[in-house]
């Protein structure tokens, strides 16, 4: 009996413990990180557009 509860003890074990290491970001942590980059890449966009062009880039003073 002892023999037959180990058995089915360890692999149970195995199972909860690979879950808990596989613990990334969920889907929609994901989504909505992948929003607030876009969101801010598109800020960023606008922003440029209102600078004033510039004569020699790189060029310095």
């Amino acid at each position: 009996m002892k023999k037959l509860a180990i058995m089915l003890l360890i692999p149970a074990l195995i199972v909860v413990m690979s879950g808990c290491g596989t613990s990334g970001p969920s889907p929609e942590q994901q989504t909505r990180e992948a929003q607030q980059r876009s969101e801010s890449e598109r800020q960023q966009a606008e922003f440029r557009k209102g600078l004033p062009p510039v004569s020699n880039p790189g060029q310095g003073w």
